[in-house]
């Protein structure tokens, strides 16, 4: 099964090292690998890095990986011109953000849940969540989404989600550039107003998710669009949002219950080129119960 990874990346080099080897040892038996970087272009070594990485890995058995770099018009445009370039032959496709990693076996995980369910068009796993310093914070189980909860709630995190290929192709869903910061929100909206086929792998643990701070979540310009798209929606809509959150968190919950807790996850550490295995000490699925020192080390 040959995968398409797109990355957008912009003043992440940092990031970018290590996302780019979490995706480059996913290969193996039946699995084959295109990650494609799209780079904004800040003039930060970015281009040169990329450059060296394609040379060295140029003759990979099962992994072939390109870049470009320019300007684009923000993050969810570099994601739409890297998707642009899916090849004829991708059977999955993903995207992975430069500050977020795939766990070991991740990609290998989603071939077998997509063998086993033909039917299933798009595969929903189960993410970490991490501080920058690449510390536990909690895990999140992927849930069943819903069209009357989609409006109001992003249930879908880009670095768990993957499309077969064929039906990206067929609906034509892309990022809405227009929207800087909360573009998931609607990409997620059309696409479960399209009606895939989801497959939800609670038990799957595909990739972990970054809080470094400087999410884009948590900008003004994030809270700024949500008020716009917010005044966009029905009245009746717009009012049930806070249960539509709270509901979407019980699912969650009641999910982990039933799934066995994760005891480690293994990630790139800076300057490193071997994972490192983290234990973790109290998992939860639960966000926002730790302080910063209560985090597992």
């Amino acid at each position: 099964m040959k995968f398409y990874i797109v990355t957008p990346t912009y003043k992440a080099l940092g990031w970018l090292m290590r996302c780019v080897r979490s995706v480059a040892d996913q290969v193996g038996q039946g699995i084959e690998v295109h990650h494609h970087v799209q780079d904004g272009d800040a003039g930060d070594g970015t281009a040169a890095w990329l450059q060296q990485w394609q040379v060295a890995h140029a003759n990979v058995p099962g992994y072939t990986f390109s870049y470009e770099s320019g300007r684009d018009a923000g993050m969810y445009d570099a994601i739409n011109r890297a998707w642009a370039k899916l090849p004829v032959d991708a059977d999955v496709t993903a995207h992975l953000n430069s500050d977020e990693q795939y766990l070991p076996g991740a990609l290998s995980g989603v071939a077998r849940a997509m063998q086993k369910n033909p039917q299933a068009e798009v595969v929903l796993g189960t993410y970490i969540i991490v501080d920058a310093e690449s510390r536990y914070i909690c895990h999140r189980r992927p849930i069943m989404p819903h069209r009357w909860s989609s409006q109001t709630v992003c249930e879908i995190i880009t670095c768990s989600c993957f499309h077969r290929a064929d039906v990206f192709r067929h609906h034509g869903i892309r990022f809405d550039a227009k929207w800087k910061a909360i573009a998931d929100v609607v990409f997620y909206r059309d696409l479960v107003n399209a009606a895939p086929r989801f497959l939800v792998q609670p038990e799957l643990l595909t990739s972990t998710f970054t809080v470094t701070g400087n999410n884009l979540a948590w900008t003004d310009t994030s809270r700024r669009e949500w008020a716009e798209l917010n005044a966009e929606m029905p009245p009746l809509v717009f009012k049930t949002h806070s249960f539509a959150y709270r509901w979407c968190n019980l699912k969650r919950r009641i999910r982990d219950v039933f799934c066995a807790a994760p005891q480690e996850y293994a990630l790139y550490m800076p300057g490193e080129e071997q994972r490192r295995c983290i234990a973790i000490r109290r998992p939860t699925c639960v966000w926002g119960l730790r302080t910063q020192g209560e985090k597992d080390a």
